[in-house]
């Protein structure tokens, strides 16, 4: 059972590899096919160094005739050898560190690729896929680099080691058989304590997200006011100590294990170089090998075990950067459950009709979210959808952008499934403003157009900012538009409230045909909260608004109100015909008109 499983491992492993290379490759093909070539030429020229010694000595031991003139072309290509060994390191080096950053470049691109071919939230809010993602994120920095290094390690220990068995072979054919075969044991057991590394790092994956959770907290602008306020630093280094004591625990008994398994591995080869330099004096002695042989069997043994050694050693720490690669390779291959259709079909035109029809929704976790839930959104319609935390209301939103699929029943644009039309298109006749809105360390101009920043017209930009009641703010911006935010690289620092209007003219800019506002006045005070909605109702004319909030005094502006209840649509109507009614809404507005003085 354990070897097939280590057959299995080898086999992935091979499999990995195979799909790796080529990605070098496509990063910087002229470069690596350089480095390459050089490599071998540099693997080589230990080799011919031990070979000429040996020729040299012999010359000079036997005194050949014309010994001279052997001699100095000997010296000529031993200093020729000389150059090549000092001359390529600088070259290699140059290259290797050109392939790198295009290599970590290209693994970081593969991954927001497919981070943007990822329609849905199905897979990004999976907790597991939050590890993997962690480590993903810490090895795209390190990893491609480290797996470059050791492939061009590995090559050249490879044909040194190659070019040595050749030199030795011309002792005795068996002499580089027994060196490789003494490198076994210690080459298998590294490459098994590699296997046992990289495990002990991903099972220690949840407490380092936790450790860089802890450290932004304590360390990030985001919360210095309110971590200082409750006075939370002992308590987050003390929850930063106690992961890092768990993870590093883990980690040191792995190290502690590497160190001790590989030893009977170098014992064994010690050995064996032992015995063959013996061999190699009795042969000398009794003069079956001449004083030239003996340098190379000292020269050669030595260089060919350390480069079998160094070979193993570099195949051990490529395979643990196979690993991640494996685990980069499953992220790339990751099939969601919310798809774009191979055929989508042209999204309807002019004014939009969304049916949500009999929508029912789990989460991936089992949660149950929403229970054959039945509206229409009619073209221009102002639609409130309120009701209790937990009721589902973000979920709607949620289903309205395709981040999730229902699990039964369907939502239709103009009689047009959604899951059959391109998300891409379908989010462009989009805008939004959701509950966790961006705050982007770029210029204001940048915050409001983000995608189309570099075509996007400033007068377009000035309206949505207008619109959205950011005029005094951005006149006392010292750049205006143009003026950096976020404190990240120097700019400017905006509050909670000047954030979300800046979100808000982001959704405004787009010009969408359907607006969704997702608890958008939370950061806002009352007097801006009614400024905004009064702006609404202006600004949305011709446009569909979903508006998802918790403050029914925020929905008097809408045509008709959704009630939502533990998943489930209890009510729908406008304002004042729900309050007569006497139900579920009615009642939420009570409660609220008695703790905050709202009037109907």
């Amino acid at each position: 059972m354990v070897e097939a499983s280590g057959m299995k491992r080898t086999l992935r492993s091979w499999r990995t590899l195979a799909r790796s290379v080529p990605l070098l490759w496509r990063a910087a093909p002229a470069q690596v096919t350089t480095l390459l070539l050089l490599l071998v030429v540099q693997g080589a020229v230990p080799a011919l160094a031990v070979y000429l010694t040996k020729l040299t000595i012999d010359a000079i031991a036997t005194a050949v005739q014309g010994g001279e003139a052997s001699l100095v072309r000997l010296a000529l290509l031993w200093g020729g050898t000389a150059a090549i060994t000092h001359l390529l390191p600088p070259v290699v080096q140059l290259l290797q560190g050109n392939v790198a950053e295009l290599f970590t470049a290209k693994v970081n691109l593969e991954l927001m690729r497919k981070s943007e071919a990822l329609v849905g939230l199905d897979l990004l809010e999976d907790p597991a896929f939050h590890d993997d993602l962690q480590v993903l994120r810490d090895g795209a920095r390190r990893r491609p680099l480290n797996m470059l290094v050791l492939l061009v390690y590995s090559v050249r220990n490879v044909v040194s080691a190659v070019s040595l068995t050749a030199v030795l072979a011309t002792l005795a054919w068996w002499v580089p058989l027994v060196i490789v075969a003494s490198a076994i044991p210690y080459s298998v057991a590294t490459l098994r304590l590699r296997e046992v590394g990289w495990n002990a790092l991903l099972s220690r994956s949840p407490e380092a997200r936790r450790m860089e959770y802890e450290s932004r907290t304590a360390l990030s602008y985001e919360h210095a006011a309110e971590v200082r306020l409750n006075a939370m630093l002992p308590w987050l280094r003390q929850r930063y100590e106690r992961s890092f004591n768990a993870a590093h625990k883990t980690m040191r008994r792995v190290r502690a294990k590497e160190a001790l398994g590989v030893l009977p591995g170098i014992v064994f080869a010690v050995a064996v170089a032992v015995g063959l330099f013996a061999w190699a004096v009795f042969e000398a002695s009794r003069g079956a090998l001449t004083v030239g042989a003996v340098v190379v069997v000292v020269q050669g043994l030595s260089q060919m075990q350390n480069e079998v050694i160094s070979l193993a050693e570099s195949v051990g720490y490529l395979f643990e950067r196979l690993l991640f690669f494996e685990k980069y390779f499953e992220f790339v291959d990751a099939e969601p459950a919310v798809r774009d259709p191979a055929d989508p079909r042209p999204l309807p035109s002019g004014p939009l009709e969304v049916r949500f029809e009999d929508v029912s929704f789990a989460y991936p976790d089992g949660r149950e979210a929403l229970h054959g839930v039945s509206f229409v959104l009619r073209p221009g319609e102002k639609l409130a959808i309120v009701g209790e935390n937990g009721a589902g209301k973000s979920t709607v939103v949620k289903l309205l952008m395709r981040f999730y699929d229902p699990s039964a029943g369907r939502i239709t644009v103009n009689g047009v499934d959604l899951r059959e039309l391109d998300s891409r298109e379908w989010r462009a006749r989009l805008g939004a403003v959701l509950q966790e809105f961006g705050r982007y360390a770029y210029t204001v101009h940048e915050n409001v157009a983000l995608a189309g920043s570099e075509g996007a017209e400033r007068s377009r930009v000035e309206g949505a900012l207008a619109a959205a009641g950011l005029e005094a703010t951005l006149a006392r911006l010292e750049g205006g538009v143009e003026q950096a935010l976020g404190k990240e690289f120097g700019g400017t620092e905006l509050s909670g409230g000047q954030w979300q209007k800046l979100a808000i003219a982001r959704a405004l800019y787009r010009d969408a045909d359907l607006l969704v506002l997702d608890e958008p006045t939370a950061a806002l005070d009352p007097r801006s909260e009614h400024e905004l909605f009064e702006r609404f109702a202006g600004l949305a004319h011709g446009r569909s608004v979903v508006l998802i909030t918790h403050r029914l005094a925020s929905v008097r502006m809408a045509d008709r109100v959704l009630v939502l209840a533990h998943g489930r649509l209890v009510e729908a109507g406008a304002h004042q015909e729900l309050l007569e009614s006497g139900g579920e809404y009615a009642e939420l507005w009570r409660l609220q008109a008695e703790r905050y003085g709202a009037v109907a």
